[in-house]
């Protein structure tokens, strides 16, 4: 364990229908870092206009609730309400956040970019949990980020709450849909999808890397917090970077 471990609060925000984060964060964190949450009331139904609405009302009063419990590092802890607001809007709500936390602060979507990149992947497979104009809304966004898709599925779930609810084997076989065999890494996006179930199975079938919303988004809280612990059992990011 390092050093910093023994005292580390991660924080996160989350939309309010999110089952996924908090159990698997506190299993899987190193000794002495805790997670703690702040959360954004999500409509049931799915939908671009729900996501926005999330993020105007709700995502800076997440941003305040969180910095009272003085965490490490704080990460906005919802791809999809990026995905269907752009890039540029996902640049402006990172600046956003690290300025109201006065803490390094960042959305998901940008941790899954930062481990796209370092990893090294420029060509991915890309499946999701989500309807058919989300899962397009995210090409565009990831696109526009500078990667190939290669390969993609989606589940068309449009109940926010029922993204939790695909087995692992569901995933895995989500995931075969999308696969392609020129793809430098897969990405399973949604962080209230239990995706992390599956990337060592798909790791060792491809040879090739997983990323995934719940895994990205804390392999960045944990190096943003000066936590350097190498997780196993989680895919090579949380392993060797």
């Amino acid at each position: 364990m390092s050093a910093p471990a023994a005292r580390v609060r991660l924080g996160v925000i989350l939309p309010s229908v999110n089952t996924v984060v908090e159990p698997w964060y506190g299993r899987v964190v190193p000794p002495g870092v805790t997670v703690h949450a702040a959360r954004m009331f999500l409509d049931a139904n799915l939908t671009p206009e729900a996501l926005m609405r999330m993020d105007r009302e709700e995502g800076m009063l997440g941003v305040k609730q969180i910095m009272s419990c003085k965490p490490a590092a704080v990460a906005y802890c919802c791809t999809a309400s990026s995905v269907v607001q752009g890039l540029e809007y996902d640049g402006r709500l990172n600046h956003e956040l690290h300025h109201a936390a006065g803490v390094p602060a960042f959305t998901a979507t940008s941790a899954i970019i930062d481990a796209l990149h370092v990893i090294g992947a420029k060509r991915i497979a890309v499946c999701s949990p989500y309807t058919k104009a989300i899962d397009d809304a995210e090409h565009e966004f990831f696109s526009a980020a500078g990667f190939g898709i290669v390969g993609s599925a989606h589940l068309g779930i449009a109940d926010s709450f029922r993204l939790a609810d695909p087995t692992p084997d569901e995933i895995y076989a989500l995931w075969q849909k999308s696969w392609r065999n020129d793809a430098d890494a897969s990405l399973i996006t949604c962080l209230n999808m239990n995706s992390q179930d599956v990337i060592e199975r798909i790791e060792r079938e491809t040879g090739k890397p997983v990323v995934t919303s719940t895994q990205a988004t804390l392999w960045k809280l944990l190096r943003a917090a000066g936590v350097e612990d190498r997780l196993q059992g989680c895919g090579v990011l949380l392993r060797d970077h």
